[in-house]
């Protein structure tokens, strides 16, 4: 039990970036870690929004052009 928590204290030892302030810069490291991994598993959760391919969207998209042509997009 004692070696997990020896390398976990040098995972910590390793945020140290400021000598005179041990304390904050450890705190500060491990609370961006955090918010990091947070957000990229709140991210990986969710779904993509985007222009749904039928509907009312397709009708804008896909129109003539001044000249009498048709314009021709990606969600056709």
């Amino acid at each position: 039990m004692m070696y997990l928590v020896e390398r976990y204290m040098k995972i910590l030892k390793g945020y140290v970036k400021n000598q005179c302030r041990l304390e904050a810069s450890i705190i500060e490291r491990y609370i961006s870690e955090e918010s990091i991994k947070f957000c990229f598993e709140y991210l990986s959760k969710a779904k993509c929004i985007g222009v749904p391919k039928k509907g009312w969207h397709s009708r804008r998209l896909i129109s003539k052009s001044s000249k009498g042509g048709h314009v021709i997009s990606k969600y056709r």
